[in-house]
């Protein structure tokens, strides 16, 4: 697991080693405070690394990438599709350059 959702109580630690309590988060981050709003941190000692609300995140792999998220799907299931789609990014379609480029050598092999 790669991200977990923040409850909003733990203390975090910064990727420079500083630890902040929680309300040391919610001072810093004012928005981390709201009710209601979900942050994702990374699953590691170095939980800060990343902190990402949790609803527009969800919406940025949805529009951005095409990447299948749900409303009947659990935060644990988003966060472990994130986390697949981040580990084994699809392969992208060749351009239209490199298709060119294989269709001349293609025809030189042919005049070989």
């Amino acid at each position: 697991m790669k991200y977990k959702i923040w409850n909003g109580t733990d203390s975090l630690i910064t990727p420079v080693g500083e630890v902040l309590t929680a309300d040391q988060v919610k001072e810093r981050y004012p928005a981390s405070a709201v009710q209601g709003m979900k942050y994702i941190i990374g699953d590691a000692p170095i939980s800060l690394g990343v902190f990402m609300e949790f609803s527009q995140t969800k919406e940025h792999y949805k529009t951005q990438y095409g990447l299948a998220l749900t409303d009947n799907m659990t935060d644990q299931e988003v966060l472990d599709a994130i986390a697949y789609f981040e580990e084994n990014p699809p392969v992208p379609d060749p351009t239209a350059e490199e298709r060119m480029a294989a269709a001349m050598e293609f025809q030189n092999l042919l005049a070989l």
